[in-house]
């Protein structure tokens, strides 16, 4: 489930500059420089790792699944990425597990029934995310964290990679949760190394935040005219009413309200609680929606992830 790690081995640790130079000689293509206060940097490439050593410390940049399995098609378990840590500090000729994260993804890839792009527009907006739909992949940002879903064949492709003989007519989605930065305070640990990776209490906590975060997304169920129910004008519109708060979402929509709330659009404070009363009231008619059925088909299979991960 791990792919991209992004690791720091701080100089703390210890290392001296001759040290410094039989780590560069680990790497390809190299090159090194020596500022005006003799200072050594090395920067080079270990695989696909992108390696800059300094007096500071060791910053590795990259995916880790890349690096021990040369491609990032499959992503590491817990006991994968131990034996991965084991080879990069083997080659770099320091204790990796003691470096500390500062980015992880937790991705699954999962063979759909139809292209993965036809299931973007079901996911609505997630609370806290801007949401941003490309061609090929959906995203959901904030300060903190990316969680995106996109189509791995064509990224494949695009890369030029050669893509695994078992996906030859396949259509691949990839769910992935990144945690971009501050990554000891997201998960509440002081001490936040790389030894957590295949730690069995931190890989259930990830696991179950990269779930907890898909639930978060709003689905957007289909919309069907109740045609036995349209009587009048009036019944139509209602009708649409819930077709737009669908369509928009219920997220936007009630961040929309507060927005009015802080302009004072309204003369009586309480017509704001009374808009989002209405609202709630609006879709509670279910009537006229139906369980989508490729947000069914994704449901199932993140949710059978989850069942099987202990």
């Amino acid at each position: 489930m791990y792919d991209s790690v992004n690791l720091w081995y701080p100089a703390k640790y210890g290392f001296n500059h001759k040290e410094i130079n039989t780590i560069g000689q680990c790497l390809a293509t190299s090159d090194s420089y020596t500022n005006s206060f003799g200072q050594l940097t090395i920067n080079g490439h270990l695989k696909n790792y992108k390696v800059r050593i300094s007096e500071k410390g060791v910053s590795c940049k990259g995916s880790l699944a890349k690096y021990f399995l040369s491609d990032n098609f499959q992503t590491l378990n817990k006991s994968d990425s131990k034996r991965a840590l084991e080879k990069l500090s083997d080659e770099l000729h320091i204790s990796m597990f003691l470096a500390e994260l500062k980015r992880v993804d937790f991705a699954q890839n999962y063979i759909m029934n139809h292209p993965p792009e036809t299931y973007y527009t079901s996911l609505g907006d997630s609370q806290h995310y801007q949401r941003l739909i490309q061609p090929k992949s959906l995203y959901y940002s904030n300060t903190k964290r990316t969680k995106l879903f996109y189509n791995k064949i064509a990224e494949g492709k695009s890369k030029g990679e050669l893509l695994p003989a078992i996906w030859k007519g396949k259509n691949i989605l990839r769910y992935e949760l990144r945690f971009l930065n501050r990554l000891s305070k997201q998960f509440a640990e002081s001490e936040f190394i790389a030894s957590k990776l295949f730690d069995d209490r931190f890989y259930i906590s990830i696991f179950d935040r990269w779930y907890n975060e898909y639930k978060e997304i709003t689905k957007l169920n289909k919309f069907n005219f109740n045609t036995e129910n349209m009587n009048s004008p009036k019944d139509f519109w209602k009708q649409l009413e819930l077709l737009a708060i669908h369509t928009i979402g219920k997220d936007k929509i009630m961040d929309e309200i507060e927005n009015l709330r802080r302009q004072n659009a309204f003369d009586k404070p309480e017509y704001y609680s009374r808009i989002k009363k209405d609202v709630k009231a609006i879709l509670s008619s279910s009537k006229h929606t139906e369980q989508d059925e490729l947000i069914t088909e994704l449901d199932k299979k993140i949710k059978a992830s989850k069942t099987h991960y202990r």
